[in-house]
């Protein structure tokens, strides 16, 4: 019985030497993206010689299907349209606590995901996760207890922080910096409104985070964009002047 358990034992480990061979992952590629036959893409992490991870790309990071559908998320948010149709409000929607740690440890999970995502410039599934946190966390907001609320709701200033980036991202990979600036700035705006909703329920230490970290990223990210909105304004001016000049030279050997 012993000698099947180590044969056993052996066949396992051998497979997983072969398939961390076949990804051929090392410290210039730790990431590889895989797609699988449902349609999902799967994100294999090697941060280290001896850790490596999956993450699924869509729905929960960790691939599962809670009652049948993609995440807690959207089987919750199904639950609140049906009562919000039912009630024509969301006055008096309920969760259990239970469901709310469901809700919350997802969203911990997501944000896990996104921060990969960010640092393999994947802004549009970056944009998508965070905005699904937001409406999480104000879901919470809205009908939860405040004890369980705030557990979510009091890192919602970095939650905004990170939609923003996405979107200004996003917008520069079209090349619109006038765009990036607009997102930037309704990120402002609404970390803004975050720090006064903390400062008059008396949550000062968040308001405090808050403001001297992801309001100031924020605002050193606008200003990084404005130098870059100066350097390409000035750049057309350069062409605008060569193509001036040009033309002129070229009107005189006509003449």
């Amino acid at each position: 019985m012993a000698n099947d358990s180590i044969q056993r034992n052996t066949r396992w480990v051998q497979t997983f030497d072969r398939i961390l061979e076949m990804l051929n992952l090392d410290a210039d590629r730790p990431v590889s993206v895989l797609q699988i036959e449902d349609g999902r893409e799967v994100v294999v992490v090697q941060p280290n010689a001896f850790t490596i991870s999956r993450i699924y790309a869509t729905g929960r990071p960790d691939g599962m299907r809670p009652h049948g559908v993609d995440s807690y998320y959207d089987y919750f948010f199904a639950k609140l349209k049906a009562y919000e149709e039912e009630h024509n409000t969301h006055e008096g929607f309920q969760l259990e606590s239970e469901e709310w740690e469901m809700l919350f440890e997802e969203s911990f999970h997501r944000y896990t995901r996104y921060l990969l995502f960010a640092g393999i410039k994947r802004w549009k599934d970056v944009r998508r996760d965070t905005a699904t946190n937001i409406a999480v966390t104000n879901l919470a907001r809205q009908c939860a207890p405040s004890e369980i609320a705030w557990r979510s709701y009091q890192y919602k200033g970095y939650m905004l922080m990170m939609h923003s980036i996405a979107n200004a991202e996003l917008s520069l990979q079209e090349d619109d910096t006038a765009a990036a600036l607009q997102h930037i700035d309704t990120g402002i705006r609404q970390i803004g409104e975050f720090c006064g909703e903390c400062l008059r329920e008396e949550h000062g230490e968040a308001e405090n985070i808050t403001r001297e970290r992801y309001l100031s990223n924020l605002i050193e990210f606008r200003s990084d964009l404005e130098s870059l909105e100066t350097e390409e304004t000035d750049a057309e001016s350069d062409e605008e002047d060569i193509l001036a000049e040009l033309e002129r030279l070229l009107n005189e050997e006509d003449a």
